[in-house]
């Protein structure tokens, strides 16, 4: 019976005159699936002539049966869509409910390594001539360290060489120039406060077919040399500073997803290589840790509010046309927390900018101030030179702060000159890290 005679035999044996698709539309609104009728409507037509009295769909038992049948098919397959969406929650839950036991593993059970005493530096008279009378912060951003990539001197065209034991090269020429450049400036400044923004990017990772394949070492081991050796670097330059603080942001190659994450951004393998740290040097109490969640933070800085970020999310290729739009949302997303009074957010009112992930140094204004794009530790490697053509030595930035005028100087470290040198950090990673820990 077609939905014309459905029609027919209600206005027939009840008097109700609907249209047919106001019925269809009854039924498929309670929740029934389309009746499949086997007749089309000159066939019902043809069979209300020749039937003997009219035939009730309600009052015919196999209908009820067939519905039956489709609403119990409905129903299984909503528990079962249920009970998967369920798994994944709970599966997602605990996935996260792991790391941040790990992380708080980290905190109470890892052995730090032994405290260090400063060291005293020659105090030059504020009275001398030239000399400020203010202290200034010196602020030395450490980025793009690629831990664990192996870089070819004979696939970038000898532009570049790149693996563990030269990054623990190049790691402790960067200590090494950090304490010499802060003792020639306190001829002019006192220099009690070291600021290191760790940009992101610390680790190789694996989020791409040939970095897994051509790394040194998986995640893990990529995360705890570079954990071991940091830890080290901050524990040499806690004796020539009165007080360090390290604020950690996470780059876009320690991701554990190969998608771009926007939920749980910190669950990177970059923010584990900074907890481990921060648990290495725990014992040190000028040391400072700040780790945030978030994929930004804003530092203080001589009175200036610096926004730390890595930068993958600015879209562009690095133009300043890109780098233009990032300020003026960033900004944006900062004026609607104040206009919240949302003062605990992570976008507050920020004067300059400092990021890594271009992997090369530059400085654009920004009205307020600058934004710093800080260097990388890694320098070319084969994507930038066959396939970018571009060559981009493995520098850092260094700049100081003064608490009246902001940023007055800045230094360049050219790290590959110490590829060669004999310096280096131990590499040898304690067996058992802490105590509960094996």
């Amino acid at each position: 019976m077609g939905w014309t005679a459905l029609k027919k035999w209600l206005e027939d044996e009840h008097g109700i005159d609907v249209h047919r698709s106001t019925l269809q539309r009854w039924f498929d609104r309670e929740g029934y699936s389309k009746i499949d009728f086997v007749l089309d409507e000159a066939a019902a037509n043809m069979a209300d002539t020749i039937a003997s009295e009219p035939v009730n769909p309600l009052e015919d038992p196999d209908f009820w049966v067939g519905e039956k049948v489709k609403q119990d098919k409905k129903v299984a397959t909503h528990k079962a869509e249920a009970s998967y969406y369920k798994k994944l929650y709970e599966s997602s839950i605990k996935d996260s409910s792991k790391k941040e036991l790990i992380i708080d593993a980290i905190r109470d059970s890892t052995t730090a390594i032994p405290k260090v005493k400063q060291i005293r530096h020659k105090v030059i008279s504020s009275n001398t001539r030239r000399r400020g009378s203010k202290p200034q912060i010196m602020v030395a951003p450490l980025t793009d360290t690629h831990v664990g990539d192996r870089v070819s001197f004979d696939q970038t065209t000898g532009i570049n060489e790149y693996n563990v034991d030269i990054f623990n090269r190049r790691l402790y020429g960067w200590t090494e120039q950090i304490i010499l450049l802060a003792n020639y400036r306190r001829n002019i400044a006192d220099i009690d406060e070291l600021v290191i923004p760790m940009l992101g990017d610390m680790v190789s990772g694996d989020i791409h077919e040939e970095l897994a394949r051509t790394n040194i070492g998986n995640c893990m081991e990529q995360m705890m040399n570079g954990a071991f050796l940091i830890s080290q670097s901050l524990m040499a330059l806690s004796q020539h500073f009165r007080k360090i603080r390290v604020a950690g942001v996470v780059g876009n190659h320690g991701r554990m997803t190969r998608k771009i994450p926007s939920k749980d951004k910190h669950m990177d393998w970059d923010h584990m290589l900074y907890q481990w740290v921060a648990a290495f040097c725990v014992e040190q109490t000028n040391i400072e840790f700040h780790i945030p969640k978030n994929f930004s933070t804003i530092i203080n800085v001589a009175n200036r509010n610096i926004l730390i970020m890595h930068g993958d999310s600015i879209s562009g290729g690095g133009s300043s046309a890109s780098f233009t739009r990032m300020v003026g949302m960033m900004r944006g997303m900062q004026q609607q927390n104040q206009s919240r009074g949302n003062v605990n957010s992570d976008v507050q009112r920020f004067d300059d900018i400092m990021i890594g992930h271009f992997h090369r140094i530059d400085e654009y204004d920004i009205g307020t101030g600058a934004m710093y794009i800080c260097g990388t530790m890694k320098g070319s490697d084969e994507f930038t030179t066959n396939r970018l053509h571009v060559s981009t030595p493995p520098k850092h930035l260094i700049t100081y702060w003064h608490p009246d005028h902001g940023n007055v100087s800045k230094e360049i470290i050219r790290l590959d000159k110490f590829d060669k040198a004999s310096g280096m950090f131990s590499s040898t990673i304690p067996e058992v890290w802490g105590r509960n820990i094996v």
